[in-house]
């Protein structure tokens, strides 16, 4: 009796114990299911961001080409105004006019350019004739300076500056032109222009061959 009155003691303590061991596992389960849980960015969440720096790499290299194509454009337009500028009429006819005069009084005992000043200050129809024709060339030239300085004509490119102006025509404004305009701005006080040594530089024009930078002392007391 005394036997089975103890195990009916165990049984009712085990009876008892075992509510409470599964109330404790379900409490502990529902804590450690409210924890979060980490976890690494998706393969979505890739997809994304590549696809994002992707369209950023191709806008990029869009973007570019049409800043390369519109400076390239905007270069060969350029290019093409003063070529099709250089080939006009007028300025054709200014080369022939100072051509012509050099070529009249290369055996003069005065340079020519001391002849010119003759004829332009006296108001002689040869001289403002041959006066415009200066003009219009040393204009056309400080134009095409102007778009090397600025980069409009890259002066880095033999396939521009071999055209543009071309040693013949830096030849022409530094041999014919240049002591032209040197008289006539050294007759008023002025200082010679720097297009010319500029083209000069550019295309080795030998300094024997260029007769400008005139001085004072180079012009007849009397103009």
């Amino acid at each position: 009796m005394t036997g089975q009155a103890a195990e009916g003691t165990t049984a009712v303590a085990s009876s008892a114990d075992g509510p409470s061991d599964s109330a404790e596992a379900v409490v502990a389960g529902r804590k450690s299911s409210s924890k979060p849980q980490r976890s690494g960015p998706g393969f979505d969440v890739y997809v994304s961001l590549t696809c994002t720096v992707l369209m950023l790499a191709i806008t990029a290299w869009y973007y570019w080409q049409m800043v390369a194509m519109t400076d390239q454009m905007q270069k060969s337009s350029i290019f093409a105004s003063v070529h099709t500028e250089y080939a006009s009429s007028d300025i054709l006819d200014a080369i022939e006019t100072i051509e012509d005069f050099v070529e009249e009084h290369s055996l003069d005992q005065d340079p020519y350019y001391v002849t010119f000043l003759r004829l332009k200050y006296s108001h002689d129809p040869r001289g403002r004739q041959l006066d415009h024709a200066r003009r219009k060339m040393v204009s056309w030239f400080m134009k095409v300076r102007y778009f090397y300085d600025l980069g409009y004509l890259p002066v880095t490119d033999p396939s521009y500056v071999e055209k543009i102006p071309g040693k013949d025509r830096a030849r022409f404004l530094s041999e014919l032109v240049g002591p032209l305009d040197d008289a006539v701005r050294l007759s008023t006080g002025r200082t010679p222009r720097s297009v010319f040594e500029f083209f000069r530089e550019m295309y080795s024009v030998p300094s024997e061959n260029a007769v400008s930078h005139l001085t004072l002392e180079d012009l007849p007391p009397d103009l």
